[in-house]
């Protein structure tokens, strides 16, 4: 009898260890990140939308706090406060955040080009601009970067006024400004409520260029550069789910943006989704000379640009995930 006690004794001692050690193993496997993205940007940034909706990061045993930015210089001051580990937006404010020394580096590419200039309709050529209030979403921001571009290439006087891109619609009708620069699907969508017409896309403006980017902290990536690899996995299956299931992917941004789905289905003929989405070097090259005139990024700070741009952007683990070289 006692020896048969004894047995069941240690048996169950078995069973609690085998438990616990599961448990603890369990636990210690979960992730925790917090992730960042702009309001309305699932044009820009489809992947995150999918990501997020689906749940993808969570099926693979990462525990994640999402947070909504009005702009990428917003999501960047929270990635230097160590508030944010990953996040989706435009590269200019990415590289002005590089440019003050702080260690984040690009992933992969979200999309290209997907802006437009929309303006009230007695503005009917770019020289019209001249004198203009034109909307952005701030500085630092890859949409007010291009609407200095024209205002330099064409001579013109253009003030810049920062909002919400949401809310730019509301005060073109208003007649508060004469004009705004924003991300897809927000041109379409003034321009579908009668509030004005489209003078220039980013492409008419820098064809090619890169707009969103997936980033990342860069002492993650150096701490531990498999949860890194784990992100980009997911977002690269979710980027191909994408691709392969476009009308689904359209009635998810029609919900989430609260707009009709022809507006977003029009919105979505000025955006560009490389695949494999590795990102357009020479127009980021040529968007920070850009950053370094307009004294965005200190002069003297970028003494090499290659050497500026291997440290930003970090296209190996794309390679390595994709099978593909940029």
């Amino acid at each position: 009898m006692r020896q048969m006690v004894s047995k069941f004794w240690l048996v169950t001692a078995l069973v609690c260890a085998f438990t616990f050690t599961t448990t603890c193993a369990v636990f210690a496997a979960e992730k925790e990140i917090h992730f960042g993205y702009l309001v309305a940007d699932q044009l820009h940034s489809p992947a995150v939308m999918i990501m997020k909706e689906k749940k993808m990061l969570e099926a693979e045993g990462i525990k994640v706090t999402w947070g909504e930015f009005l702009a990428g210089s917003y999501l960047m001051q929270h990635m230097v406060s160590g508030e944010i580990d990953f996040g989706s937006g435009g590269c200019v404010p990415v590289m002005i955040t590089r440019g003050q020394g702080v260690d984040v580096v690009i992933l992969a590419s979200a999309n290209t080009e997907g802006s437009s200039i929309v303006v009230k309709n007695s503005i009917q050529t770019v020289k019209d601009m001249d004198g203009t209030n034109i909307g952005t979403p701030g500085i630092g921001s890859i949409q007010d970067a291009m609407v200095e571009k024209v205002a330099k290439d064409n001579s013109l006087k253009i003030t810049r006024k920062s909002m919400k891109v949401s809310d730019m619609p509301i005060f073109l009708q208003k007649g508060e400004i004469d004009g705004f620069i924003a991300w897809a699907p927000h041109p379409a969508r003034a321009v579908d409520l009668g509030y004005g017409h489209e003078i220039l896309t980013s492409h008419d403006i820098l064809p090619g260029h890169q707009c969103c980017v997936l980033v990342a902290n860069g002492e993650l990536l150096k701490k531990d550069p498999e949860l890194v690899r784990t992100v980009l996995k997911t977002y690269l299956n979710a980027y191909e789910w994408f691709l392969n299931n476009i009308d689904e992917a359209l009635a998810m941004m029609a919900t989430k943006t609260g707009m009709k789905p022809e507006v977003v289905r029009n919105a979505l003929k000025t955006v560009l989704y490389p695949n494999p989405p590795f990102c357009n070097v020479p127009s980021m090259k040529q968007m920070a000379e850009g950053l370094v005139e307009s004294d965005k990024i200190q002069k003297g700070v970028i003494t090499n640009m290659d050497d500026f741009m291997k440290d930003l952007y970090r296209p190996q683990l794309l390679e390595e995930l994709s099978g593909k070289k940029q």
